[in-house]
């Protein structure tokens, strides 16, 4: 009889993917009630979550009475490993789906809502023969972040990189400068002297609270020290470009939201901002490992369309407004 066979068998440890990727969120955050936010979950469903995992490897995996709460020695080697497991996990669909097929069954793409009506119809048009099935998810930045992160999503169009995470390729689109939309009556700015007087007086129409725009614009406030009043805020551009249109206030968007909107352009001015440039970058993201042979077309489709579609029709709303959009070589 061999050594092993002595010993009997060894222990089976059952580790579930989904509590992985909760312990590195609290790991991440240091905080169960964090973690359980970005994770979209209850605290009580995280804490379960953490409790069973640390029962299956029996070890403790944070030491509970500091504050903030820290990761023991075992949490720590855990936590390397877990990005490890997490990313050959990610790569297994794709490898899978290499070995079978050369074409996907289904690629599920998230994209922010100012991009879906510039990229989405070229986009389904160019991937027809390489997928079989494409299913267009928009919406708000963080809400598909989550969807990415827990694999509801194959690749993401978004303005976040996702460069505080290691298990993420991330490759840029293209950049574009953020702009100002006023009422038909009001001025051209001549100066960043003239822009700060009117910003100042007048109300502004701001993006919802959960919108990448507005933390990006709140940011640039802050750095800029300028203070601006409020009108309302409205989470859909629409409705804001719409407001502006009917001269109840103006506010900051980017060329994107202009060429999704374009029927209310007639109606309202287009300016460039004064004073210290500031712009968006657009990211294609997917799980590193995934979507391998798709991804380059992916991102050079992506990069095409807005070069020869999106950036001309700009360029015919206003004659400046094209060099605002910058494409990523």
């Amino acid at each position: 009889m061999c050594a092993a066979d002595s010993l009997g068998p060894l222990p089976r440890v059952a580790i579930d993917l989904h509590a992985l990727e909760l312990y590195l969120a609290v790991f991440g955050t240091g905080s169960m009630t964090a973690a359980a936010e970005r994770m979209q979950l209850t605290q009580s469903a995280v804490s379960r979550q953490i409790l069973r995992l640390e029962a299956e490897l029996g070890v403790p995996l944070f030491d509970r009475a500091s504050r903030p709460m820290l990761p023991t020695p075992a949490g720590r080697r855990l936590a390397q490993s877990a990005e490890r497991l997490l990313s050959q996990a990610a790569s297994l669909r794709n490898e899978l789906l290499d070995a079978n097929q050369t074409t996907l069954t289904q690629l599920r793409l998230g994209i922010i809502d100012s991009l879906s009506d510039p990229l989405v119809p070229q986009l389904i048009k160019a991937m027809r023969h390489t997928v079989d099935a494409v299913s267009i998810f928009s919406g708000f930045m963080e809400p598909l972040r989550q969807k990415l992160i827990n694999g509801e999503l194959d690749a993401v169009i978004s303005a976040d990189p996702f460069d505080d995470l290691d298990r993420f390729d991330r490759h840029e689109l293209f950049s574009e400068q953020f702009i100002a939309l006023v009422p038909k009556d009001v001025p051209p700015f001549r100066d960043e002297e003239s822009f700060r007087r009117f910003a100042t007086t007048s109300p502004m129409i701001r993006s919802g609270a959960a919108t990448g725009i507005a933390r990006r614009v709140e940011q640039q406030f802050r750095r800029t020290r300028l203070e601006v009043p409020n009108a309302f805020a409205c989470d859909t551009i629409d409705s804001i470009i719409s407001f502006v249109a009917a001269g109840l206030g103006w506010t900051i968007l980017t060329p994107s939201c202009i060429r999704k909107c374009a029927n209310h352009v007639p109606f309202l001015q287009v300016l460039p901002l004064p004073g210290p440039a500031f712009a968006r970058r657009i990211y294609l993201v997917t799980r590193s490992g995934e979507l391998t042979a798709l991804k380059p077309l992916l991102v050079q489709t992506c990069r095409t369309i807005v070069a020869t579609q999106y950036v001309p029709a700009l360029g015919a709303l206003a004659p400046w407004l094209g060099a605002a959009v910058t494409v990523a070589k």
